[in-house]
């Protein structure tokens, strides 16, 4: 006998049973079931729900665009951080005239080349 009425479930890499459970006051709500759960109830909608949960399905490997997009992503992050920290501080002094603004261009260029951006 079920405890809980249950809805969409499904295997996970671990082994155990993602699905929706209905709280007699929270209405639907997520649930994992393990066949060793430390609950009881745990283990009893594992075990009424091991023959119908849909199988593990493991995500997709990423496409070259997104493996493009989170390098470029992270060059950009990279550079940010250091524009921040090297750059910045050398432009507000070539603003008040103690550095050259030689020394600003020079160093946005040092940290382009220290993070390029993927082709």
């Amino acid at each position: 006998m079920m405890p809980h009425e249950t809805r969409n479930p499904q295997y996970t890499a671990q082994g155990s049973i993602d699905c929706e459970i209905r709280h007699p006051t929270l209405g639907w709500i997520p649930f994992t079931a393990a066949p060793d759960d430390p609950e009881d109830q745990g283990r009893q909608i594992f075990a009424a729900l091991k023959d119908q949960a849909t199988p593990y399905l493991p995500p997709a490997p990423p496409t070259e665009d997104e493996l493009a997009a989170q390098a470029r992503a992270r060059a950009e992050a990279a550079r940010a951080q250091a524009y921040a920290a090297e750059a910045d501080p050398l432009f507000f002094k070539a603003q008040r005239g103690e550095v050259a603004l030689q020394d600003w261009t020079d160093k946005v260029a040092e940290i382009r080349a220290r993070y390029p951006y993927p082709e």
